[in-house]
């Protein structure tokens, strides 16, 4: 009971902290988590090698997005996504609407494969340059994404689909083609949520003219870049460069998606050939390095530091007591109804566990209190699959969650309290229309 008391209260106070912008975040991933190992009875010994296991956990990551943030910013910067912009703003006019509806069809498409980091490394780049034009709110960007990728999860080679697959020993294509139809009637709901999120940005006088609050946004506040409108031209890369630049970005992002090499490896390879080809002089290509640093190490710092977090709450087994009590404070008279309350408050609850102990630690449990009420083992997983995945975006403790706050420019705090509820509302909607579909019975 210590450990699961002590577990909440870390993740909570972790929550807090984060929201409140008490202190950075890498300094509250470590101290917060130490102290609450310290108070469990655990000595230095054992709490560093927690500490090295989840470090290890979070490092791929970590690399990844030192090299991918460079990368896309020197692309940025060389002018690879001004036709792209150009053509959309030409298109699109002050059409708030007509982006973030396009956001949610490019979002969907690219996690077809899919790959968290790879749908946020496709989407963000392409598309906030445009935001930052029309004066959209970058978090708004990261909720569409977030809530077309919480609908592509349900594809068989899908993470959460894969686990429970593992859990309920079942086919995972027969568990997808029963969540087909789901799928579909998602697809719908995310462009519908994407228009509404236009709207929203309308009102606020988002546009080419942007009025209102829309008017107030700083454009530059999550650049890297400090240089005057003249360095920043000069940057631009044109003929040749340009389709050199859009060919190397095409094999990297094939990589991503069809090859089995490390994503961090991918971006090594992209961002050593990009400054050799755009910048032949090696201290151009120091300097540009050195612009980026900022943006390209404050994350990575973050990603570690939650290493230290996981390997703590796995290594103590804090995690594992914390999944048993979430199960035993169900009463009883509401055990008939368990996988709809689980089903409800699976993105609170996803958002505290993380997605591995969510579905080995917790799905398991909810598995065999359920059948005690008649529920089978594949109505629990119904419920607990849909409502879990709008939970992806939004975990504290997730490296895809500091990849996207890196990428589009915006706080921990930012993401979290502007996304969580909306995503929230979309997992409960995804329930009712399972419930609609007979996915998940009552």
């Amino acid at each position: 009971m210590l450990l699961a008391i002590t577990g909440f209260i870390m993740i909570f106070l972790i929550i807090y902290l984060l929201l409140q912008t008490k202190a950075n975040p890498t300094a509250i991933f470590v101290i917060v988590p130490i102290v609450c190992a310290v108070v469990c009875g655990f000595d230095f010994a054992q709490i560093s090698a927690f500490m090295k296991k989840g470090v290890t956990t979070t490092m791929p990551v970590a690399v990844l997005f030192i090299f991918s943030i460079v990368y896309f910013s020197i692309m940025s910067e060389v002018g690879l996504f001004d036709p792209l912009v150009n053509f959309l703003v030409r298109r699109a006019g002050s059409n708030v609407v007509l982006v973030t509806v396009a956001t949610g069809c490019i979002a969907t498409i690219a996690h077809l494969d899919g790959a968290l980091a790879a749908t946020l490394l496709v989407t963000i780049p392409a598309m906030l340059p445009l935001y930052k034009k029309l004066h959209i709110r970058p978090v708004v960007l990261c909720v569409i994404i977030g809530a077309a990728m919480s609908i592509m999860n349900l594809l068989p080679w899908g993470g959460p689909v894969a686990r429970v697959g593992v859990v309920l020993n079942a086919d995972v294509n027969a568990l997808w083609h029963t969540l087909i139809p789901l799928q579909i009637a998602g697809v719908f709901m995310v462009l519908g949520f994407s228009a509404f999120m236009g709207v929203l940005e309308k009102r606020r006088g988002a546009g080419l003219h942007p009025t209102g609050k829309a008017a107030m946004l700083d454009e530059d506040a999550s650049s890297a870049r400090q240089e005057t409108d003249e360095e920043a031209e000069s940057l631009k890369r044109h003929g040749w460069y340009w389709w050199f630049n859009l060919l190397l970005t095409a094999a990297v992002i094939a990589m991503l998606c069809f090859t089995h090499i490390q994503l961090y490896a991918a971006f090594m390879i992209g961002l050593s050939l990009a400054l050799v080809v755009n910048f032949p002089d090696p201290k151009m290509q120091a300097k540009r390095i050195k612009a980026h640093a900022g943006a390209a190490l404050g994350v990575p710092m973050i990603l570690l530091a939650s290493g230290v977090f996981l390997g703590v709450l796995t290594g103590t087994k804090m995690m594992d007591a914390m999944a048993h009590t979430l199960v035993a404070i169900i009463p009883g008279f509401l055990g008939p109804y368990f996988h709809i309350i689980m089903g409800i408050f699976a993105v609170p609850i996803g958002m505290m566990l993380g997605t591995s102990p969510y579905f080995f630690g917790l799905l398991p449990l909810a598995i065999g209190v359920g059948q005690q009420y008649g529920i089978s083992p594949e109505n629990m997983s119904h419920a607990m699959l849909v409502g879990k995945n709008f939970a992806v975006l939004v975990t504290p403790h997730a490296a895809t969650t500091f990849l996207c706050c890196g990428l589009a420019g915006v706080s921990i705090k930012q993401l979290i309290k502007f996304c969580t509820p909306w995503l929230w509302a979309l997992s409960i909607i995804s329930l009712i229309l399972a419930l609609i579909l007979g996915i998940v019975t009552i």
